[in-house]
């Protein structure tokens, strides 16, 4: 799309006069002129709500564009800092920096500030898998026992997560044609570029799911397994409802998790990848990851430290 075709389409619609008005124009411009998934738009607008908050919220997005300065963006985002983890961090400098870039294309600005929300930067292999502890997982496992719509969707998930370590975003994919009784297999879609997984339908996972179908899912024609029990039954829309949902359980559990480990489906996706590493062939655990590059799954082999202590060379004239 040429410069002049893609402002003649940003330019449909009035200048906002309200903060939703203006977060749908956001949303707009993200699918239609960037190209970005719907679900990646709809989940960024969490963080944008975040980012107009910060500002009081203001009453109008005449008021908001004058309150956005360079100071006001260097407060924010180091205020944003200190109260959030690396991957908020993360979402929230990406969503600030293009909002900065599209409220400056829409002539909402009058100076591209979007320089000033910095791109994060992790180096490849620089971090360690944090892993949910194996107790931390069956304390949790054999807290959730009610028999509520919420209590058997809950104990479906985590038996999910905690025997097959998929991403939380395959978990709100999961479709009712991902499971296969007959031939007991529960096949996961590929996310963030990687393969799909297919994998033998355990007997405590293939009763945990049965039991929520049967007794707490919603009756509707949605194709997706796990549905929130709100009304209208809808599935999982991003990351943070699902995230959302394990934190509580954690927490209701009156379970300390080890400093670093996430509260959210990445702390059993770890779990499983170090308990399977160095036990199993590596191309195994790269096709039960769903990884494209297998060089993406090499992180978990820092994990194994009694494996690397052995791989140590001695230090000459040190004690052997």
């Amino acid at each position: 799309m040429s410069e002049s075709t893609e402002r003649t389409v940003s330019e449909q619609g009035s200048y906002p006069q309200t903060l939703e008005e203006l977060a749908e124009q956001f949303c707009w411009h993200a699918v239609h002129v960037r190209g970005v998934l719907d679900e990646t738009a709809e989940a960024r607008q969490l963080y944008l709500w975040r980012f107009f908050d910060w500002f009081g919220p203001p009453e109008s997005p005449t008021a908001l564009f004058v309150a956005i300065t360079p100071d006001s963006i260097t407060k924010c985002l180091a205020s944003y800092a200190s109260k959030h983890g690396p991957g908020s961090r993360g979402h929230m400098q990406t969503v600030v920096r293009v909002f900065l870039r599209f409220a400056y294309y829409r002539e909402y600005l009058q100076a591209d500030l979007s320089a000033l929300s910095p791109v994060p930067r992790c180096p490849h292999m620089g971090k360690v898998a944090r892993a949910i502890p194996p107790e931390c997982i069956d304390m949790l496992v054999s807290h959730i026992t009610g028999e509520s719509s919420a209590d058997l969707r809950d104990r479906a998930i985590v038996a999910v997560l905690s025997t097959y370590g998929v991403r939380g975003v395959q978990i709100r994919r999961l479709r009712m044609d991902d499971l296969d009784w007959e031939q007991n297999s529960i096949r996961f879609p590929a996310a963030k570029g990687g393969r799909p997984i297919k994998q033998h339908l355990s007997a405590k996972v293939g009763n945990r799911i049965s039991e929520y179908l049967l007794k707490g899912r919603a009756s509707c024609s949605r194709p997706e397994v796990f549905l929130r029990t709100c009304e209208p039954a809808e599935p999982f829309t991003y990351s943070a409802q699902l995230s959302s949902i394990l934190r509580k359980r954690i927490k209701q559990a009156e379970i300390e998790l080890p400093k670093g480990v996430s509260y959210g489906s990445h702390g059993f996706r770890h779990a499983f990848a170090s308990r399977l590493y160095g036990r199993v062939p590596f191309k195994d655990i790269v096709d039960m990851l769903g990884h494209r590059d297998p060089s993406s799954t090499l992180i978990y082999g820092k994990v194994d430290v009694v494996a690397l202590a052995k791989a140590a060379l001695p230090w000459p004239g040190g004690v052997t």
